[in-house]
């Protein structure tokens, strides 16, 4: 009897050391799999940030070689442009000095050139510099408006200069010498003369230039249709040691240098 007792007690703590080691170990197996999640998740991440950091880097070498891109593309626009726009100005102030059939043709292609530099520079900005642009772009307007009758009006004070005594003018007594330099003052003032008043010495112009044998037939036909009109006469004549279109063009010049190169300065 004993013995079967004893029996018994065994084989219920047995069973009781089963019960507790089956969910023992299903305790350690779930903290081992909460554990190895842990660090796979860990892993993930770290492999997530990792590639978003990479990502971020190379988004910022990307926009950082956009910008290089797009300021080394403004230098170039910005250089091309002054260089045409400095190359139609010195064609305006040549003009006097090329023959008349060859000026409205050269004129026209630096003109053009202007142009198309500008329109370069118009597509990459930024805006304070496009402001600027149209400023400079204006003025190159205004001188090719009048390049042409400036450079007639200087072509032949440049010749009438020419033909007066090379000597001593106030005593010179040759007509044609007394002529030329008359009819240098009276182009000089000719733009600051009423309406009526120039009316009135238009022949006597005439008669000068033509005696002062300074410049031939043709030469004084394209005088005589400039003096019909006379807006910004002084500004196309100018003086010995100030040119009013220029000084203009040179001012706002200037300032596109300061605003353009500024502001790749800054990008930098």
């Amino acid at each position: 009897m004993r013995v079967v007792q004893l029996e018994e007690a065994v084989a219920a703590t047995s069973a009781l050391t089963t019960l507790i080691t089956v969910p023992a170990t299903l305790l350690a197996a779930y903290w081992a799999r909460r554990s190895a999640d842990k660090a796979a998740s860990a892993t993930v991440a770290a492999g997530a940030d990792q590639s978003q950091a990479t990502v971020a880097a190379a988004q910022l070498q990307e926009r950082a070689a956009r910008e290089e891109s797009l300021e080394s593309a403004r230098r170039s626009a910005y250089s091309a442009f002054l260089s045409a726009v400095d190359v139609f100005v010195r064609t305006v102030t040549a003009l006097p000095d090329i023959p008349i059939a060859s000026r409205r043709e050269l004129l026209d292609q630096k003109a053009t050139a202007v142009v198309q530099a500008r329109a370069n520079v118009a597509v990459l900005g930024p805006l304070p510099v496009l402001r600027q642009l149209e400023k400079v772009a204006k003025q190159c307007t205004e001188l090719e408006k009048l390049a042409l009758r400036r450079a007639v009006l200087r072509s032949a004070l440049n010749a009438l200069e020419d033909a007066w005594c090379p000597r001593n003018a106030e005593w010179c007594q040759d007509p044609h010498h007394n002529s030329a330099h008359a009819a240098w003052n009276l182009l000089c003032e000719w733009g600051r003369l009423e309406d009526e008043e120039r009316w009135e010495k238009l022949d006597f112009l005439e008669f000068l230039l033509q005696d002062s044998h300074a410049m031939d037939t043709e030469q004084i036909k394209h005088v005589l249709e400039v003096a019909n009109s006379v807006v910004f006469w002084d500004e196309m004549i100018g003086s010995l040691v100030r040119d009013p279109l220029l000084e203009r063009f040179q001012a706002v010049r200037d300032a596109f240098i300061d605003v353009a190169y500024g502001s790749l300065d800054l990008v930098a």
